[in-house]
């Protein structure tokens, strides 16, 4: 009967166990556009951010000459805010991928960005410098973040905290 007992206990231990690293291991989904909403509430922005909509032609324009490919893929969520003028004081996009192929190829669309503003397409000195020193382009699994903020790190540890496993 202790014997029994034993067994009953040691199997009830191990499927307690693989079932603690199976959930370890599932991502709850992350919302977006919920994050989306957190950045904007806790950080100021400049006046002439807005989101993209690209249903909106000209929203779609300017999506298309930015971030140009990002369109054409199938993804599971895109937030993308976007400052359309000259005096560009930051933006941000995030973007959920189907798949960690696609999420590299956002990558590969989101770094051009960055580089383009960087080199020259911020056009103002202050822009400039804020691309230069405070964006990033950064990853956890499907998901893809690009900022570019005067408290771009606290910013990047609030998208890496959506990905930490407790």
């Amino acid at each position: 009967m202790k014997k029994i007992v034993c067994i009953a206990l040691a199997a009830i231990l191990c499927l307690s166990v693989l079932s603690a690293c199976q959930s370890g291991q599932a991502q709850e989904p992350v919302d977006l556009s919920a994050f989306a909403q957190t950045l904007l509430e806790a950080h100021e922005w400049g006046p002439f951010l807005q989101e993209s909509d690209p249903e909106n032609e000209t929203d779609k324009m300017f999506l298309d000459q930015g971030l140009p490919g990002l369109l054409d893929l199938d993804l599971e969520q895109r937030v993308l805010y976007m400052c359309n003028i000259t005096m560009n004081n930051g933006e941000f996009y995030l973007v959920q991928a189907k798949n960690a192929e696609d999420a590299a190829k956002v990558e590969e669309i989101f770094q051009p960005r960055v580089d383009y503003m960087v080199e020259g397409g911020a056009f103002y000195p202050g822009p400039t410098e804020l691309w230069t020193n405070s964006s990033q382009v950064v990853a956890h699994g499907d998901y893809v973040m690009m900022v570019c903020h005067e408290e771009c790190d606290a910013i990047v540890s609030q998208f890496d905290a959506l990905f930490d496993q407790a």
